[in-house]
């Protein structure tokens, strides 16, 4: 009986994990299918020939124009290059801050102990009870107290709203499953608390590091809420704004577009991940050691 049930539950398993990977594949074929497909053979199961003008076009302003004058591509304000290094620098900038200041966050919550120290914590895990959208209102009226409304910089640092919070509890995880017994020994050497940090704890924990900017970056890079209320030239626009210049009243005027813009949109993090894997694999095991 079992091991009846064991064959069971390993058949739902496989039936389930088939699913899912199904439910991912088959739209992720679907929008490649598109970005390779003539702009007329979009919505077809199979295209009659492959062509790649649609991602030359994101980079080619002739080949773009053309386009706009068949009515096929959207007017885009500025050359894709322009949104990409525009979501490089936001995507960055979110994460190196939210890691830098998550790190020294997390170890003073993993190392010290005092009182009120539980309440913090609890303060950092209730970020994630309010949506995102509630924050929108509060901290574009900040934003524009401060003069960093219309600035990347302002549009970085509101995606610490949900970055941080996620960098702080990562590395304090991190922090807890290295042994403290390693900053004694370097605080009898005669290292001070400081030194110590930097010439054992760090070095060890680059693979938390790593992980927790490699999230906040996707997140950063995925965002479109924060963009679109705190930006107001064309020129600051980020990659998310600039998908939506495919979309007119809700409908897909240029479907081969929006396709080849998400698939390099999804690119370079999927890269970016994959040159780092081993680095989150391991920050995501030790890290979940002691929560």
């Amino acid at each position: 009986m079992a091991g009846r049930r064991s064959l069971k539950e390993k058949a739902v398993i496989v039936l389930g994990s088939a699913l899912l990977l199904l439910w991912i594949i088959i739209p992720s074929f679907w929008v490649f299918k598109t970005s390779i497909s003539p702009h007329e053979e979009a919505w077809k199961p199979t295209p009659s020939r492959i062509t790649l003008e649609h991602f030359l076009s994101l980079f080619n302003p002739s080949l773009e124009a053309v386009l706009r004058g068949m009515g096929i591509r959207a007017a885009l304000p500025d050359p894709m290059i322009v949104y990409i290094r525009n979501s490089l620098i936001v995507s960055i900038t979110a994460s190196v801050i939210g890691v830098i200041l998550g790190s020294l966050a997390g170890y003073n919550l993993a190392r010290f102990n005092y009182r009120g120290k539980r309440a913090v914590i609890w303060l950092v895990l209730f970020a994630y009870v309010f949506p995102v959208f509630i924050l929108m209102v509060p901290i574009l009226i900040i934003m524009r107290a401060v003069g960093l409304y219309n600035t990347l910089i302002g549009v970085a640092l509101a995606h610490l709203a949900y970055t941080l919070p996620y960098s702080t509890l990562m590395m304090r995880s991190y922090f807890m499953g290295i042994p403290a017994s390693l900053e004694e020994a370097a605080l009898v050497d005669g290292c001070t608390r400081l030194q110590a940090l930097w010439r054992v704890v760090i070095p060890v924990a680059v693979p938390g590091f790593v992980t927790a900017f490699i999230f906040s970056f996707t997140l950063s890079w995925n965002d479109l809420l924060f963009a679109l209320i705190l930006l107001g030239s064309s020129k600051y626009y980020t990659l998310p704004i600039a998908t939506t210049f495919f979309l007119w009243g809700g409908e897909i005027v240029d479907p081969g577009g929006l396709a080849a813009t998400a698939i390099f949109a999804g690119v370079l993090p999927a890269a970016l991940y994959m040159f780092v894997q081993k680095y989150v694999v391991v920050g995501l095991i030790r890290g979940a050691v002691k929560a």
